[in-house]
């Protein structure tokens, strides 16, 4: 007589997130041991700041590293300077990074042609409403905040897809959800 085939366990989810309360989550994530290594070498490394060394601690001070990175890269910092520095004529200044930032509130600003707006969150990048190519200034009024894939189809509008493709490679064949056919 066969024995019965031994029953395939599902493997976990790779991340799940259970709510446990108002403030507090267990967070479900599946790691590489690089990672694990990473994450024990951090703790080494913190081991004065933080006593406890708890995994959470650690990780939230590498994800506050992270996000003043990326603030200070947009120009948002505690103390801006109080004169502009000489930059190179396709720069955006630091304050106008910020105040565009402020005015987009951190998301997309491309509009839709029913009035909709992006509001994305992820891959912006600053775009010149009028190119730098084309003679355009770098200004408040004239830099918007923009998702990659926005950013891309406003340059391919402005130059043609001939000359994007030279810089980014032809576009793909199918396109995408997030964007709609104009």
């Amino acid at each position: 007589m066969l024995a019965p085939a031994p029953r395939a366990v599902p493997l976990p989810p790779r991340e799940s997130v259970e709510l446990l309360d108002t403030e507090r989550a267990r967070w479900h994530v599946t790691v590489s041991r690089r990672f694990l290594e990473k994450l024990e070498a951090a703790r080494d490394a913190l081991g004065h700041a933080c006593p406890e060394g708890s995994a959470e601690e650690i990780l939230e001070r590498g994800l506050d590293l992270v996000l003043a990175q990326h603030a200070k890269r947009n120009g948002l910092v505690d103390k801006p300077r109080e004169t502009r520095r000489p930059a190179r004529p396709d720069t955006i200044p630091a304050e106008v990074k910020r105040e565009v930032r402020r005015r987009a509130g951190g998301r997309c600003e491309w509009v839709f042609e029913s009035g909709e707006r992006c509001d994305c969150r992820r891959r912006l990048e600053y775009d010149h409403i009028d190119p730098v190519a084309l003679g355009g200034a770098a200004s408040v009024e004239r830099v918007r905040l923009l998702c990659k894939p926005h950013n891309l189809l406003a340059a391919r509008r402005i130059f043609g897809d001939a000359v994007m493709d030279r810089y980014m490679g032809p576009r793909p064949s199918t396109p995408r959800q997030s964007l709609p056919l104009l």
